[in-house]
């Protein structure tokens, strides 16, 4: 595993996830967007520092991009040791389970929060499974992106 490929997944997965966050957050006019939900929940915790800048805080983006550099070692380690050759329907399949421990994560911080923020859980839990589809295939594609680039540029270091 490189260090490289990590990387090129986690932001590929990750951002596009958030782009789609965004969308349905406009959408469904709810707070969606995972980083700004994590600024939220740091605020409003007694033990943590405030935060001003709720959207733009690098905390909770930092925290969304680190998590989703863990989900990709862990697809690593999945594909290395029981699924061999990552494609879509895998990618998906992962993706879905990546959703159920996403909802699940979040149900517990919301849960343990004295203060959580306020947005239509349904439909956040909805949204939030779909992003991990997302996420999945889109840090799949990620993870094979310096092989493709150093196909095309062969004299290219990665």
């Amino acid at each position: 595993m490189k260090a490289s490929k990590v990387i090129a997944a986690a932001i590929a997965g990750t951002t596009f996830m958030t782009l789609y966050s965004y969308y349905m957050a406009k959408k469904e006019k709810q707070q969606f967007v995972e980083p700004e939900l994590l600024n939220e929940l740091i605020d409003r915790s007694e033990n943590l520092p405030d935060i001003q800048n709720k959207k733009e805080h690098p905390a909770g983006w930092v925290i969304h991009y680190a998590l989703g550099a863990a989900f990709v070692v862990a697809y690593w380690l999945l594909w290395r040791r029981s699924l061999h050759s990552p494609g879509i329907a895998k990618g998906l399949l992962i993706g879905a389970g990546s959703g159920l421990v996403g909802i699940l994560s979040w149900k517990i911080m919301f849960a343990i929060s004295n203060n959580p923020p306020h947005n239509n859980r349904y439909k956040y839990y909805r949204q939030l499974f779909f992003a991990h589809l997302i996420f999945s295939t889109l840090a799949l594609y990620g993870y094979k992106l310096p092989d493709y680039v150093k196909r095309a540029a062969p004299n290219l270091q990665m």
